[in-house]
């Protein structure tokens, strides 16, 4: 991975039109850093002004009570933007951020793109797109902890993270994925075995799709 390719894997997810002086900007305000599996990028109320963009690899957001148990809030995916806050707030991650795998990163200072949201409306709009995107998947988790049964939480997670086609590629080590909903891994084993058995789901591999 070079930086290049990263800067124009980032143009594309945000479908931005590759503008050099665009490119050259978000080229001068950022760097390309590697992390490996089980690497901490920021721990929870750790100060810091750098956002980050995901090129390759799968980030666990979380956060840690007093009693050291761990919630999770957000898997980040390739594309995806996080620790966004420091746009706004200029202040502390309210969060940890690990890496799950291997994973290569934009790290971007927040307070000079910040400025070019201000020049450039186009942009600006794209990442409104973006963060809102990030808001209504944050609802549908609160709503998931809240007042769901396992079943229940365990399909609108599926239809929180589908593609266009119904499919899900589960990326994320499924005892992740049982953290993030509040059940165990044997539960999650479970629910899906028995959603694949009733014809709600279909299972190929690392790859669900919802049948109904």
């Amino acid at each position: 991975m070079n930086k290049k390719e990263a800067l124009n894997f980032f143009l594309k997810s945000l479908n931005i039109k590759e503008e050099p002086n665009f490119l050259n900007f978000i080229n001068s305000i950022s760097n390309l850093i590697y992390k490996k599996k089980k690497e901490i990028i920021f721990l929870e109320l750790q100060e810091g002004t750098s956002l980050y963009f995901l090129v390759s690899g799968n980030i666990k957001l979380y956060k840690t009570n007093d009693d050291g148990k761990e919630a999770v809030i957000h898997f980040v995916e390739p594309g995806e933007f996080f620790a966004e806050i420091v746009l706004f707030l200029k202040n502390r991650y309210p969060v940890s951020a690990i890496t799950i795998k291997n994973s290569w990163l934009l790290e971007i200072d927040a307070l000079k793109l910040f400025e070019a949201i201000q020049k450039n409306p186009d942009f600006a709009m794209k990442l409104i797109g973006i963060f809102a995107h990030r808001l209504n998947y944050m609802a549908n988790i609160i709503k998931n902890l809240s007042i769901m049964n396992t079943r229940e939480k365990f399909i609108n997670y599926l239809e929180t993270v589908k593609k266009d086609d119904n499919t899900i590629t589960l990326n994320i080590p499924k005892q992740e994925i049982a953290l993030l909903l509040g059940i165990t891994p044997e539960t999650f084993s479970r629910v899906l075995k028995q959603l694949s058995k009733e014809g709600v789901i279909a299972i190929e591999g690392k790859t669900i799709k919802l049948l109904k």
